[in-house]
């Protein structure tokens, strides 16, 4: 995932324990497309896949059945907010919610993505392929309309810390602190960025280190604000991954 999009990744960067989608749409919003799962992440989380492959070592991809041990759990709104991915939220299929961090716990409602990369403009499956190769920040651009987001770049929120802290917390005496956990509990996001980040580097990166002021400032809601989603990725992130 290059630094802070969606065009190669459909995961997010999160910290490890768990995460928020609670109000990936604003309560004052309505939510305009379908969460489809997963299964809908299906090329970034094929092996080999830098970020789909990061995501999997980490506890956001299991964490209903890791954390929620008991049905009362499993059946408890204060637990499936955090540890389900849009709970109480418009589902494929009518379901509850998606169990565990999905993908668009992080990058908002798949059901329109999908319809973009399946069909872009009407052209068919391959078109959007090809934009991608053609014009990256474009096709960034068509995702996002199209009602994905990544913290730090657009969105509801601003930067990733304030997205993680809508589940996880910095202070012991926070108020949206688990009950179940440790009174000394506490999240340190540096660490926790670091350790789960799972951006990579592609082209649309070399296409915006290239970038002259006149271009920043015609893409300018499309690039990241975020100055941490403008840190070094990890050297892993940079090597040759299938698509």
């Amino acid at each position: 995932m290059h630094r802070g999009r969606i065009v190669v990744c459909g995961v997010a960067v999160i910290s490890f324990l768990t995460f928020s989608q609670a109000n990936w749409v604003r309560a004052e919003e309505a939510q305009k497309y379908l969460y489809v799962g997963n299964a809908g992440c299906k090329c970034h989380l094929s092996k080999g896949c830098f970020e789909g492959d990061e995501y999997k070592e980490r506890l956001h991809s299991h964490t209903f059945e890791e954390r929620l041990t008991t049905e009362q759990d499993k059946n408890n709104p204060e637990c499936l907010k955090c540890h389900a991915t849009a709970y109480k939220k418009k589902i494929k299929d009518n379901k509850p919610y998606l169990e565990d961090v999905q993908c668009e716990a992080c990058h908002g409602p798949g059901e329109k993505y999908e319809e973009v990369k399946k069909n872009y403009k009407g052209k068919g499956k391959d078109a959007f392929n090809e934009l991608l190769k053609k014009d990256p920040m474009l096709a960034r651009k068509e995702q996002f309309d199209a009602g994905l987001y990544t913290a730090g770049i657009n969105g509801p929120y601003k930067t990733i810390k304030e997205q993680c802290l809508e589940c996880h917390w910095e202070d012991a005496k926070a108020t949206n602190k688990c009950p179940k956990t440790k009174p000394d509990a506490v999240m340190n996001f540096k660490e926790t960025f670091e350790k789960d980040d799972h951006r990579d580097h592609d082209t649309i990166d070399d296409v915006i280190e290239k970038m002259s002021p006149a271009d920043k400032a015609k893409w300018k809601d499309y690039l990241e604000k975020d100055e941490l989603l403008l840190s070094p990725l990890k050297p892993a992130a940079k090597k040759a991954k299938k698509k």
